[in-house]
Parts: C-alpha cells; sequence; structure tokens
C-alpha cells in the first residue's frame, strides 16, 4: 500500500458540504468524468478514471474512498484481484473501478489516483450515493440573511432531515456547480449561492437516482403542499413543504448557528 500524501483540491465549504468540479479536466493529470452517481441499492457501479499518458500503468493506478469525517482509504490496486466486492479493469490511459452489488455502506467519495515519482496524484473524485435520502420529513429553502436594503441579498439553499447525502445545484451563472451535502438526518445543510457560482436564486436538491430534482428560489420560500413519494416538486409547485423556522422568520439571520 502506497503512503498516503492526499493533496486533493476539493475543500469543504461548511459543514458536511463538499464542492464538486472544481477545476476543468483540461487541468487535471487524473481526471474522473462523473463527479457523482446515484444509484438504486444492488445495482452494479462503474467508475471511471481517465489519466494523462505519462501516468500511464496498471500497478500505478490505485482507488481510495472516503467518508466523512476520515481521511481517504486504500481500496485496491488495478493490478490486484477482487477485493471485499471491489474490481479494477484497467486499458491504456484508462481504469473502471467496479462494484458488483451497491448497498448503502458504499456511500462515500472514490477518488483514483496515480503514482508520479515519489507522488500520489489524485482525480477529482465521484461522489457515489446509493438509495433514496428523501423522507416524509425532509424539506428545502432558499434563504436570505438579514442585511442592508441596499446589499444583494447572500442566498444560501437550506436542506433539511435528509436521511442520507444529497446533491445541492444552483443552476445558471458563468461555472455553475454543485456542492455534495454529507450530512444526516440531524444536520442542517447549508449551501452558499456565491460559492457555489449560481445567480438566478434558483437551488435544485436531488434526493436520489429515479426522481427529478426539488427546485426551490427566494420566491418560494413559504411554499407548502404534500409530497408524494418517488416525485419531487418542480419549481412553483409547491409540493414539498417548507418547515417553520424558529420565530417564523424565514431569514437566514433565525438559522444560522442554530
Amino acid at each position: 500500500m502506497v503512503p498516503l500524501g492526499f493533496s486533493c483540491t476539493k475543500a469543504l465549504l461548511a459543514t458536511g458540504l463538499l464542492l464538486l468540479w472544481l477545476a476543468p479536466a483540461t487541468l487535471l493529470e487524473v481526471h474522473q468524468p462523473q463527479p457523482f452517481l446515484f444509484v438504486e441499492p444492488s445495482a452494479p457501479v462503474k467508475i471511471s478514471c481517465v489519466m494523462d499518458e505519462t501516468l500511464d500503468g496498471q500497478h500505478n493506478t490505485l482507488w481510495y474512498r472516503r467518508v466523512r469525517g476520515e481521511r481517504p482509504r486504500f481500496i485496491l490496486s488495478c493490478d490486484q484481484e477482487v477485493q471485499d466486492g471491489f474490481s479494477c479493469k484497467y486499458t491504456k490511459g484508462h481504469a473502471v473501478l467496479h462494484i458488483a452489488a451497491a448497498h448503502p455502506d458504499h456511500i462515500g467519495l472514490y477518488l483514483c489516483a496515480c503514482i508520479s515519482g515519489s507522488k500520489l496524484l489524485f482525480g477529482n473524485g465521484t461522489a457515489l450515493i446509493v438509495g433514496d435520502s428523501w423522507r416524509a420529513q425532509s424539506w428545502v429553502r432558499v434563504l436570505a440573511p438579514h442585511g442592508s436594503p441596499s446589499d444583494p441579498p447572500g442566498l444560501v439553499c437550506a436542506v433539511g432531515n435528509a436521511s442520507g447525502p444529497v446533491l445541492v445545484s444552483w443552476p445558471g451563472g458563468p461555472r455553475p456547480q454543485q456542492v455534495l451535502g454529507l450530512g444526516g438526518s440531524t444536520e442542517l445543510l447549508i449551501s452558499p449561492a456565491g460559492i457555489a457560482g449560481g445567480t438566478g436564486g434558483l437551488c435544485e436538491v436531488r434526493f436520489n437516482a429515479s426522481g427529478p430534482p426539488v427546485r426551490r428560489s427566494v420566491e418560494l420560500h413559504g411554499a407548502k403542499g404534500e409530497h408524494e413519494p418517488g416525485h419531487r416538486g418542480d419549481q412553483g409547485t409547491g409540493h414539498m413543504g417548507s418547515p417553520p423556522l424558529p420565530g417564523g422568520s424565514s431569514e437566514l439571520g433565525h438559522v444560522w448557528g442554530k
């Protein structure tokens, strides 16, 4: 096992949030073209990795898995046989990590790494989400903080009572990006719009592999309604209820730090 000198460019933005797609593929010597994968339990999984020709080599290609609160853990090298349901298929300049049957225990960030001299070069990572993180008490709201009326609002997308990881997106803007919410049901996930790069106040949250994302904008912060399992509310339909915040306010000042 190669000593771990983890130097990924990803950074934690807030408790339980991880930014995806930080660098374009052309800048990466090790690139993973699938920033995230949503799969159903028991489904097979294929996670791809493309490396620069100077890093080519089956024995030089490794896979790691990172879960929240821990450093990346080594899974296997591409010159090894099957290890605990994981295997690697390697062709020149391309490696694929196979998981025979996905299980919720497999949720995490999968990192392809290549040995380059004395260094270990990591890819941008692929977030694997297995199953459905939605439950009856889940909710999504776009909130604005207290501030001067002349200042542009610093919007955030808040997600509560999710049973597992979710994908938070801010569509639009010059570089629309996404953040992966790694928290569980007891935590409030908050994604700032300014960090995610979106500009229109529309937030999308994806909970599973089968349903469309939940869409919320700042204009819908008071929307309430019923939600049918397997169907996500589109913008303006109010299919997913918004819980009352302390003091009945929709302003971020009443949420941050609670």
